[in-house]
């Protein structure tokens, strides 16, 4: 399409848009946010969360749920004692209670619920099951903006999510959902991430400093290298790929000559990552 088109299209989702004309489709929305945007009629950050909304209404809860290797679960038997270390190890408000297994999750725990409990020199103490919310089961495939109604319609911020089989395949909370929308909402708790403004630094230990989202070829050009051909295009995910699951802080991997160690990582995402040569990694041990 011409830039003389591409202007008399813009000019057209203008014009409707000033005269109160509905778009006839999300597809015709959409450019019409996007040129506003680019007119400075809304900021970016405004686009981005516009954009966010649309991305909810696509998508399913198995894209965005934390899988079930990555839960964090108390045992229903754990005493106060063992379930308060956990809390403060992983910093967590809420916790799915386990009877056996991750299949058998009976509740969710408050953090919150163990303070008069925590700060008690009482003995009798009850263990973590009797202080359990009723827990809510969704199906993988829920849409994801039919969640968000059923989190604000009924007051609840965690759900387990099951396959079609009933077998526990994750979780998603309110928190997941609006991040699609917001972007990454840290706490005071959260580590601190260093802020890179290249994809790459060197640092003085001949270690790199890498942003997980970096692109694979940027990494193959810089260190002149050829990583393994796989169906990903960040650093990120190739360091999924060769783990074999979405990896948490410490977690390395050697790959093609290179040691992977994750500096940084959500339940979602890999953020940031150390990097250096094998040869270089062994002489540092």
């Amino acid at each position: 399409m011409s830039s003389d088109s591409l202007k008399t299209k813009s000019a057209h989702f203008i014009n409707r848009l000033l005269h109160g004309i509905k778009p006839n489709d999300k597809g015709e929305l959409a450019d019409m946010i996007k040129d506003a945007s680019d007119r400075d009629i809304i900021d970016d950050d405004t686009e981005s969360m516009i954009s966010g909304v649309f991305e909810i209404s696509k998508r399913r809860l198995c894209d965005i749920m934390i899988p079930r290797s990555q839960m964090i679960t108390i045992d229903s038997n754990c005493s106060i004692e063992d379930a308060v270390k956990i809390i403060a190890k992983y910093r967590h408000s809420r916790y799915p209670v386990i009877c056996e297994d991750k299949d058998h999750i009976i509740g969710i725990l408050l953090a919150k619920d163990l303070l008069p409990y925590a700060i008690s020199s009482d003995e009798n103490k009850p263990t973590v099951d009797k202080l359990v919310h009723p827990l809510v089961i969704v199906p993988e495939f829920k849409r994801v903006d039919s969640m968000l109604r059923e989190f604000q319609e009924n007051r609840f911020h965690m759900a387990v999510v099951v396959d079609e089989f009933g077998g526990v395949c994750g979780l998603v909370t309110i928190e997941d959902i609006l991040e699609l929308i917001v972007g990454d909402i840290g706490d005071e708790y959260d580590d601190e991430e260093e802020t890179l403004t290249d994809d790459i630094i060197k640092s003085a230990d001949d270690s790199y400093l890498i942003k997980g989202q970096t692109p694979i070829e940027a990494f193959n050009d810089f260190f002149k290298t050829t990583l393994p051909k796989v169906d990903v295009d960040t650093v990120a995910g190739m360091v999924i790929h060769a783990l074999g699951h979405l990896p948490q802080k410490d977690e390395s991997v050697s790959i093609n000559g290179f040691s992977f160690k994750v500096l940084s990582a959500t339940h979602r995402q890999v953020q940031l990552l150390q990097v250096r040569k094998e040869h270089q990694a062994a002489v540092q041990e």
